[in-house]
């Protein structure tokens, strides 16, 4: 007959060890940071170094600190230079009044029918890791709470595609918010009416 081995030290350490456990507070758990503008981590195991959120645009304070006027001049002159004519006339770019967002990638929506060039993808992609940058999107703004939400991607779908890829979160978008107003041309002073 075998000799049976107690399991009173065994029990006598589980024991120990929950004691220990209930005497020190359970620590608090934080709650999800998301990652900022600035850098999001990419998988190690893709061998990529950390990507920014946003990849880089060209003369970005320039831009943001356009009129208006300025701002609906630009966008017209900029599809005029990336597209046909004919094409850019059919925006009709200056009939809108345009700003400058920070959009998130995943509040962009692309149209099916759009083809993709691989090669023109696979040289972007190259573009965003080495550093480079692009010259804001085109959209028009959302139907959201916020001018960023949903927002119809009009240019830059094979930007916005390798962004997507690359693992991006955001992107510089030219969004038209609204109606072009001549109104909308002349600064209005916050004093204006007021008696000052």
């Amino acid at each position: 007959m075998g000799v049976r081995k107690s399991s009173a030290p065994r029990e006598s350490a589980q024991r120990q060890r929950q004691a220990k456990e209930s005497a020190i507070p359970a620590a608090p758990k934080t709650p999800h940071t998301p990652r900022t503008a600035h850098t999001s981590r990419t998988s190690r195991s893709s061998g990529m170094k950390d990507q920014p959120a946003v990849v880089s645009c060209p003369n970005l304070l320039d831009l943001q600190a356009l009129t208006p006027e300025a701002a609906r001049q630009h966008v017209d002159r900029y599809l005029h230079e990336v597209m046909p004519a004919e094409e850019a006339d059919d925006f009709e770019a200056l009939s809108y009044r345009w700003e400058l967002h920070l959009v998130p990638i995943d509040q962009l929506c692309l149209l099916r029918t759009v083809d993709l060039a691989r090669g023109k993808l696979r040289s972007y992609r190259a573009v965003i890791r080495r550093g480079g940058g692009f010259p804001p999107l085109i959209g028009l703004g959302g139907d959201g709470k916020q001018v960023t939400e949903n927002v119809l991607l009009c240019d830059g779908y094979h930007r916005v595609t390798a962004m997507r890829d690359l693992g991006i979160h955001f992107a510089w978008v030219w969004l038209a918010t609204g109606l072009w107003k001549e109104a909308d041309a002349s600064p209005v002073s916050a004093l204006a009416g007021c008696g000052a």
